[in-house]
């Protein structure tokens, strides 16, 4: 087992020297020639030499010469505590140095090449699992995509991940257009207006969408959202209303304030890049601020935000301040990920049912289990739900409905 344990660690030792550009031509022959002494192998070297999936996988885990030292039962112990835990250990949720870094990839590489290796000796334990969850699944949800709808001034709508490029509407002295990349835009003319015309962007479930307004501010709608912004700004103040959940990342102009209403409360920003999740279900209003200053009100209550700040809205209208909170985690949607932070089985849920366009009931009783970590949102939900049932929650799929089981 020894040997077994040390040919490990030197695949692991030639992975993480390939990151970093640090592999010899006599090593690189070495690590290629065991990639391609089977299909197995091979399909471990591609998981394992991908960044993200090693950026994604790093843990809080004891050092390399531990593991090392300590031999294979160490390594199964790892494994074993990663799978009981109380908490989901799918990925990090804080940040860690470049140094740090690379001695915990090799960990997570090492680890789960031993994984790898335990599956090979127990195919039993390897598909257990899956089988068990395959049973319960009827057909499977592909994951959502760039959808919206744009309503125009006049009420008429415009389906836009079935519009063509180009222009797809005129409102006032703007030219609307959805450019080569699938983003809409707003293009005005040189002509002055005075008059107020909005437009409405609205993202379905399984739905987000990219808009650049009129002042060249970013905005990024997530799954079931809205956001009404009128087409040319032309007030003392740039007012948007939002319902749901965004990214903006606001053009500067110190003359013409940028605002977001939501609901209450009030977000006012000079230049800067924030996220601000306010779904209806949830129980918070939450905004974060990742570079720059706003200012969050609600009622007589206000706070100013410096970047790695963020503003709690509860259902009671209370205002307070979270401060060093994980921003990559706030924004983590944007960027293709699911993000939890010692999130229940609900709130989980919640977010799947958002992205996957379900509904969810549950059988029997919920789990106080709470999960930590980040899963990609362009898996198909039969994959989002076999990672999280390793972690002791069962689940049924069937037509575009999750049942939750104990």
């Amino acid at each position: 087992m020894s040997d077994e344990l040390n040919y490990i660690e030197r695949i692991a030792e030639l992975i993480i020297k390939q990151h970093r550009d640090e592999i010899t031509e006599s090593e690189y022959q070495e690590l290629m020639n065991w990639r391609n002494m089977s299909d197995e192998n091979l399909s471990l070297f591609e998981k394992l030499s991908h960044p993200d999936y090693i950026r994604h996988r790093i843990q809080e885990l004891p050092d390399i010469q531990a593991l090392k030292k300590a031999g294979w039962e160490k390594v199964m112990a790892v494994i074993d505590s990663e799978n009981t835990s109380s908490s989901l250990p799918l990925v990090p949720v804080r940040r860690i140095s470049p140094t740090r870094y690379f001695v915990a990839a090799s960990v997570t590489v090492l680890l789960v090449a031993g994984a790898w290796l335990y599956s090979k000796r127990n195919p039993a334990a390897r598909s257990d699992i899956s089988a068990t969850l395959a049973s319960n699944i009827k057909n499977d949800v592909a994951p959502g995509g760039n959808k919206a709808v744009l309503t125009l001034s006049d009420g008429s709508s415009v389906v836009l991940d079935c519009a063509g490029k180009g222009t797809i509407a005129k409102q006032g002295v703007t030219r609307v257009v959805k450019l080569d990349d699938g983003k809409l835009a707003y293009n005005s003319s040189s002509e002055k207006s005075t008059a107020l015309v909005y437009n409405t962007l609205t993202t379905p479930a399984a739905g987000q969408f990219q808009v650049v307004l009129p002042d060249g501010s970013k905005v990024w709608l997530n799954n079931a959202s809205s956001l009404r912004y009128p087409v040319a700004f032309t007030g003392k103040d740039r007012e948007v209303e939002l319902k749901g959940e965004a990214y903006f990342e606001i053009a500067p102009n110190a003359n013409q304030p940028f605002k977001v209403k939501v609901g209450e409360t009030l977000v006012d920003v000079l230049g800067t890049s924030f996220n601000i999740s306010a779904y209806a279900e949830e129980s918070n209003i939450k905004t974060t601020l990742l570079s720059g200053g706003v200012r969050v009100s609600n009622g007589g209550t206000r706070t100013v935000l410096k970047p790695g700040e963020q503003a709690l809205v509860s259902e009671a209208g209370d205002l307070k301040t979270i401060e060093d909170v994980d921003v990559d985690g706030a924004v983590a949607w944007k960027n293709g990920l699911f993000h939890f932070e010692r999130a229940d089985i609900r709130t989980v849920m919640r977010m799947l049912a958002r992205w996957y366009d379900v509904t969810v009931t549950y059988e029997g009783p919920v789990t106080d289990r709470l999960f930590g970590g980040e899963i990609e949102r362009k898996l198909n939900l039969s994959q989002v739900l076999e990672i999280l049932q390793k972690n002791q929650v069962h689940f049924g799929l069937e037509g575009r409905r999750i049942t939750v089981k104990p």
